[in-house]
């Protein structure tokens, strides 16, 4: 059967409590004893994606059979979605790669022998040695994924052994906008919905991508009486709350903000105090909006003039008003930067930051004392020599160290804790189309070794061949991983990494800090990444700088300026800050100016656009006509669907039941003028490359446009080449380009969606 989503929440929540009022012996992680007995139930979090949600493992015989929400958890107070739900399943899969593996046969044969996690490590940090010493240590690269790990381990690691050549999917996933909003006004802005006046739903799915966090906030905002307005060009559940809709053209959001800040500047609806204190470049930027009339946006973005103006004038005059983040806008390639940069000036203009019910992006002061960011600590290990050498930030400055050493310098102007230091793992990386391109041609110097930790990139990255090309003309390949994926199958090495559940971790926003407490021990011999890096950094002279032996005494670390352990932040769950507000009254904003820049002085000296400016996609319909004649329709990819997790959950039998195929969306009226029915297979063809998909029709899309599902590949094929579970057959990635023209120029941003393609019959 299966359950909807409200279902799924509440159904939860109702166990949740129904368990926790039965008298059942609940159990709490104890490192000396273990966590409890075998039968009960143990308090745990869900790491199946990004929040860390508080849950109950009910354990029968030793092993979770249920889990559900911890009603007790004071933020998601016993909620979990489906996607938690998997967890049994994921724990206990009978594919999950348990024991370190060695490849025996040639690569991509799919013939491995198991061995010690002693001699795995033994024999990479040998391997690393020996190619540290003919290439230097910037021959060593990496992909990471997203929040399945620690991130600040890795990032240890890197500095150390030498080499600036970290990467993964950060273009396109959050870090842009956090890189941009530091530039613009010194950090992050994060709001709480619940609190605002009018909400701006602007690329955000949260139906999908947070359904217990963002989702019920959103809402509640609604029942508070918040006007809300929905920027999507698909009806997204959130159309359902919004006082008004805007299906806009994808990849022309940079064009409706430009055209909101000209309305706003035109007709004074700015916060003339905020912005004559505390911005620069007011008067350039009403320069260079004046060209954005509601007309021209209207053109651009197939809007309606009525309702560019209406929407411009609700967001401006309903203080306080928020303009959440969205991962929509990172993924639209060359216009994503300037995107970022426009959503933060109109926070800024409309005097809408560091203020209640807006947004915010200082830390609470007792949050700020937990030390979250590791990375700097190692920081000076890595010296100016090596940092040169990162690849490709002599293309992308912003997002390589001189960009990420601007905006820390910046921050280190505020007083201490006030906003959390840029971390390096979301904002200096190397561009991975560098980073495989030297794997392949070895220039300007040769990738010779890569580590893979929680990421797939042959499914993570556009061009996927390109991707194969490079793994598999890499001296050596280490991929630590929860399942065996095509990435993996072409690995030297495949470790087996400990699920969420099995190790500690502390969540750490600027409003609280939360322990997330291990319910079981590490199954069979999986190990979490510190222990990897570790292992790995003790073998290659690292010996003084991993003082912890295991994860726990790293949190405890970390919390000593609060005065507990993280056993103790277990007991009570964790702590809330107290919100502080208009700091920058008395401190500045965390820029060259101390002011919010409208102009963006780092920018501008890095040689970017210091104005945001929109550019046509070079796939699109007013970008290139002809081709859009073979192309005729606009193609978006990368959008939410659950239970699914990006490449993940494919191997689990409930989701693949709820999820069986992969699906392109088109509008029923546009299916059946290409003579297509529901449910058949059809072919997605961009100009990049062809995919087959399952058809589904749906009048929640706009008519001229196609939304096809990411991250597909099947798990029940076979892992040797040339099917490699059959990586190229559905992967939406395969229609995506990664060449510079299509990428954003400031950070190299690759477009998933603002193409086009045309579907026809398989």
């Amino acid at each position: 059967m299966r359950i909807n989503r409200r279902t799924f929440l509440h159904y939860s929540t109702l166990v949740a409590s129904s368990l926790a009022l039965s008298g059942l012996p609940l159990y709490a992680y104890n490192p000396q004893a273990g966590a409890g007995p075998r039968d009960g139930v143990r308090r745990s979090y869900c790491g199946l994606c990004h929040p860390r949600c508080g849950t109950l493992l009910h354990m029968k015989d030793g092993k979770v059979f249920e889990v559900s929400g911890d009603p007790d958890h004071p933020v998601t107070r016993g909620l979990i979605c489906e996607r938690g739900l998997l967890m049994p399943e994921h724990i206990h899969h009978p594919d999950r790669i348990n024991y370190p593996l060695k490849r025996v046969g040639a690569r991509g044969e799919g013939k491995w022998e198991r061995i010690s996690w002693d001699q795995a490590l033994d024999e990479v940090a040998a391997k690393l040695s020996r190619l540290r010493e003919a290439h230097g240590p910037e021959t060593l690269g990496f992909t990471h994924g997203t929040s399945r790990t620690h991130h600040w381990d890795c990032r240890r690691f890197y500095n150390l052994f030498g080499s600036p050549n970290v990467c993964g999917a950060n273009n396109i996933c959050m870090c842009p906008s956090y890189a941009t909003e530091f530039a613009t006004y010194g950090g992050m802005a994060r709001g709480n919905a619940r609190q605002a006046k009018c909400l701006v739903v602007w690329g955000k799915a949260s139906a999908n991508s947070s359904p217990i966090q963002a989702w019920p906030a959103t809402q509640q905002a609604k029942r508070n009486g918040a006007t809300i307005i929905v920027v999507d060009p698909r009806e997204i559940e959130e159309v359902a709350l919004a006082d008004m809709w805007l299906q806009i053209r994808p990849g022309t959001d940079l064009a409706l903000m430009l055209g909101w800040i000209r309305l706003i500047i035109e007709e004074e609806l700015y916060d003339a105090d905020f912005v004559a204190q505390w911005t620069v470049g007011f008067e350039e930027l009403r320069d260079a909006v004046r060209e954005y009339t509601p007309e021209k946006v209207s053109e651009i973005t197939w809007l309606p003039v009525d309702k560019i103006t209406a929407a411009a004038r609700i967001y401006a005059t309903s203080k306080p008003a928020q303009l959440p983040y969205a991962y929509g806008l990172d993924k639209q390639g060359i216009n994503s930067t300037q995107c970022a940069r426009a959503r933060a000036i109109l926070r800024g203009v409309t005097g809408n930051l560091e203020i209640p019910g807006g947004e915010t992006f200082g830390q609470t002061p007792e949050v700020a004392r937990v030390r979250g960011e590791f990375d700097l600590v190692a920081a000076e290990a890595i010296g100016p020599e090596q940092r040169a050498k990162q690849l490709g930030a002599d293309t992308y400055p912003f997002f390589g160290f001189p960009g990420w050493e601007r905006n820390l310098a910046n921050n280190q102007k505020l007083p201490r804790g006030q906003v959390n230091p840029p971390s390096m793992y979301r904002t200096c990386v190397a561009h991975i189309r560098d980073v495989f391109q030297a794997a392949i041609t070895k220039k300007p110097y040769p990738i010779t070794a890569m580590l893979s930790v929680a990421s797939n990139p042959m499914l993570s990255f556009p061009d996927p061949k390109m991707v194969f090309n490079a793994l598999t003309a890499l001296d050596l390949y280490v991929v630590m991983e929860y399942y065996m994926t095509p990435s993996a199958a072409l690995a030297d090495y495949v470790l087996p990494s400990a699920t969420t559940v099995e190790q500690p971790e502390l969540w750490v926003t600027g409003g609280f800090c939360m322990a997330c407490p291990p319910g079981i021990e590490p199954l069979y011999e999986r190990r979490d990444t510190y222990q990897f890096y570790r292992g790995l950094g003790l073998r290659l002279g690292q010996e003084n700088d991993w003082p912890w032996e295991n994860l726990e005494q790293a949190c405890d670390f970390r919390l000593e300026p609060t005065g507990l352990t993280f056993q103790e932040l277990t007991a009570q769950y964790g702590f809330f800050g107290t919100p502080e507000f208009k700091r920058y009254e008395t401190s500045g904003f965390g820029t060259p100016s101390g002011k919010v820049e409208l102009y963006s002085s780092i920018f501008e000296e890095l040689g970017c656009d210091p104005l945001p400016a929109y550019k046509e996609p070079l796939w699109s319909p007013a970008g290139d006509p002809e081709l859009a004649e073979q192309f005729p329709l606009v193609l978006i990819t990368g959008s939410r669907f659950m239970p699914m997790y990006h490449s993940e959950q494919r191997q689990i039998e409930s989701a693949r039941k709820v999820n069986p195929d992969p699906l392109v969306l088109l509008h029923p009226e546009t299916a059946q003028e290409l003579g297509l029915e529901n449910d058949q297979w059809v072919s997605v063809i961009s100009p990049k490359g062809k995919i087959r998909m399952r058809l589904r029709t749906s009048p929640r899309i706009h008519p001229k446009m196609a939304d096809a599902q990411h991250g597909w590949w099947f798990p029940e094929r076979k892992q040797e080449l040339p099917e490699l579970f059959g990586v190229y057959e559905s992967n939406a990635n395969v229609l995506c380009p990664l060449e510079p023209e299509h990428c954003s120029p400031e950070i190299g941003s690759w477009p998933h969606s603002a193409l086009l393609c045309r579907v026809e019959a398989a």
